[in-house]
């Protein structure tokens, strides 16, 4: 498998009307030396210019596989739903009036226990490349923030909402629970940091209308999945303009 070229600077700088990055670089002097930025790099104009360069340098680079991992997250969640319609026919079929169970050893028992497992493959398959895409993103947009010392509130309120919560907000929350999913479900009530996260991602599907209002996550299929698709209504390319949107839009700090 050959990976597309990355985009240039200044394709993604034109596309997402970065006007931060539309000035010359240069370095600065500062107190007789040149500057260096909190990650050690040569500091161009100034914190915020140099902080977006780099966002822009790393997403660049990564854009190409994550575009990849996009593709492939949506093809084997479109064959899980029909894996899923495929179960419920042979259910149809072969479910007789009595509403009895398959009789094991059945050809149809059989047919239905190898779509359970290829609809668990492709849930979970599908949700792995998601979390890895919903990570990464937040650590692009994590390290945005701590370059340029975004304040909590702008990093909260920075449009585009998605049903009422920023992208660094719904990406955080998402990344959070694929790093502790385990944790989270074992644990009752949830900690105080567990529960921000879980109603970030609670009032993005409810809103979606992708689960019911519950006070945990348990039970619901595919969480990543389901948060990458309300991200990006199932474009890269609009999943892209939303991150480049909240991340033009973050404010420095002092």
């Amino acid at each position: 498998m050959q990976l597309p070229p990355a985009p240039s600077q200044e394709e993604i700088v034109t596309k997402f009307n970065l006007e931060i990055l539309k000035s010359p670089a240069d370095l600065v002097v500062r107190n007789g030396d040149i500057a260096m930025t909190k990650s050690g790099d040569l500091m161009l104009n100034d914190e915020h210019y140099s902080a977006m360069r780099r966002f822009v340098s790393t997403w660049r680079f990564n854009a190409p596989m994550l575009k990849s991992l996009f593709d492939l997250t949506m093809a084997v969640s479109l064959r899980s739903k029909d894996l899923k319609r495929s179960l419920d026919q042979v259910a149809d079929h072969h479910l007789g009036s009595n509403h009895k169970p398959f009789p094991p050893g059945s050809t149809a028992f059989s047919r239905r226990l190898a779509l359970n497992e290829e609809i668990a493959a492709n849930m979970l398959g599908s949700d792995s490349c998601a979390g890895a895409i919903l990570l990464n993103l937040t650590g692009f947009l994590q390290a945005l923030r701590d370059d340029i010392n975004t304040a909590r509130l702008d990093w909260e309120g920075t449009a585009p909402l998605i049903h009422g919560h920023s992208v660094g907000a719904v990406l955080a929350a998402a990344s959070n629970y694929f790093r502790h999913w385990d944790e989270w479900r074992k644990t009752s009530p949830p900690t105080t940091r567990q529960a921000t996260s879980i109603d970030v991602l609670n009032a993005v599907l409810d809103s979606a209308g992708l689960k019911q209002s519950t006070q945990r996550l348990l039970g619901v299929e595919g969480i990543c999945t389901k948060i990458l698709d309300v991200l990006s209504e199932g474009d890269f390319d609009k999943l892209s303009e939303r991150v480049f949107a909240f991340a033009n839009g973050l404010k420095p700090g002092p």
